[in-house]
């Protein structure tokens, strides 16, 4: 894995409440996504920031 690899991250927002995470995989980011649409029902943004 190359430096540039390791520092990108992924920021999940929810666009309807004050859910906001910072995760090291995107597997991580897309999962806890899912998992407030699944409970609540609300828009989720989910982007890589490096």
């Amino acid at each position: 894995m190359d430096a540039a690899a390791r520092s990108e991250r992924y920021h999940v927002v929810c666009r309807e409440c004050q859910l906001e995470r910072l995760c090291d995989t995107p597997d991580e980011a897309d999962g806890i996504g899912r998992e407030h649409i699944d409970e609540t029902g609300h828009r989720v943004a989910v982007e890589r920031v490096e």
